[in-house]
């Protein structure tokens, strides 16, 4: 098992005299800029002249071009989009970082694929929330925490361990606990979660199912529409996967424990399909090519989108949120 870390890890007297810079001022990076502020660390916000610069400056904190703001924090959390975090860093970030300065990514992606390479003289650490921005914010709030993967990528100071753990403190994760984990790993997860395939699933079903003779509306309710999912989810959260069935009638029991489940054939060759998605992430495949569509114009991405919408089930999706006051 993974170690995990608490409260009680984390010493936040280790970050006093220290300024916290935060790129990236969005649904993250105000979260953790906010309870950073409340447990009583210097924030600033490195940004340019937009709304979340505004909304930085409603929020209180001090607001600073990227370039300035990096010069005069000592720790920086990278809180940008993937796809534009190289350039960033390297316009803004790369010359105004000082020996012994700490980079605090949420993401491993562009650590791990070498896109950014900080140099040797600071700090470099992962803490990635594994909570959306707004839960971040609330979970602090209500004092029940949420869980982060972490990890010290490159420690010079000496002390990149204990200061991970008490700026995992500061963001308010540490309430329920970080594990132990690695640039590496939370790029594996997280892409892997992303590409399995699971929308696309929950498509071919509706289409078995409407071929079959069934209503749009009733497949698209029973399958996701309705919001049953989602208290599914929270008793998955609560109590576990397969758990999570006994608030279920038999007949839903046995269908999803027994007679659902695919043959051993059918669950290693979909084990064999899952196995060829990791190892294209870890070998750079996806990277690769997520590189090439960015630079074609995100032409692929566009006509995609343009594809599903189009698509009858998406046409039904619509009328029916319309329906349903969603739209």
């Amino acid at each position: 098992m993974a170690k995990w870390y608490f409260d009680d890890d984390g010493n936040l007297d280790l970050l006093k005299g220290r300024t916290v810079g935060i790129f990236g001022y969005g649904n993250q990076g105000r979260s953790q800029a906010l309870n950073m502020t409340d447990n009583g660390i210097k924030v600033i916000v490195g940004s340019r002249s937009d709304s979340s610069a505004a909304q930085a400056k409603e929020d209180g904190l001090e607001v600073f071009p990227l370039a300035e703001a990096a010069a005069k924090a000592d720790v920086i959390f990278v809180l940008v989009p993937d796809e534009v975090m190289p350039a960033i860093y390297e316009k803004e970030i790369k010359d105004n970082l000082n020996e012994g300065d700490i980079l605090v990514f949420a993401s491993g992606y562009n650590v791990y694929f070498k896109k950014i390479v900080p140099p040797a003289s600071v700090d470099i650490m992962l803490i990635a929330p594994r909570m959306i921005g707004r839960g971040v914010r609330e979970k602090f709030l209500e004092g029940t925490g949420y869980p982060s993967l972490v990890a010290v990528h490159q420690d010079a100071s000496g002390n990149a361990q204990d200061l991970l753990i008490a700026l995992s403190k500061a963001i308010g994760s540490t309430k329920m606990g970080v594990v132990e984990s690695s640039f590496e790993e939370e790029t594996v997860v997280d892409l892997f979660a992303e590409q399995s395939g699971y929308l696309h699933a929950v498509k071919r079903a509706y289409e078995a199912l409407t071929e079959a003779g069934c209503s749009p509306e009733a497949v698209m309710l029973e399958l996701y529409a309705s919001g049953e999912l989602r208290e599914a989810a929270d008793y998955m959260m609560e109590a576990g996967l397969f758990e999570q069935l006994k608030f279920h009638s038999g007949t839903s029991q046995y269908g999803q424990y027994v007679y659902g489940r695919p043959s051993p054939e059918e669950e290693a060759a979909d084990k064999k399909r899952l196995h060829g998605i990791i190892k294209k992430i870890k070998d750079g495949t996806f990277a690769e090519k997520w590189t090439q569509v960015q630079n074609d114009g995100l032409k692929e991405l566009k006509d995609t989108y343009e594809e599903i919408y189009n698509d009858p089930m998406i046409v039904n999706e619509r009328a029916l949120y319309k329906i349903l006051g969603r739209l």
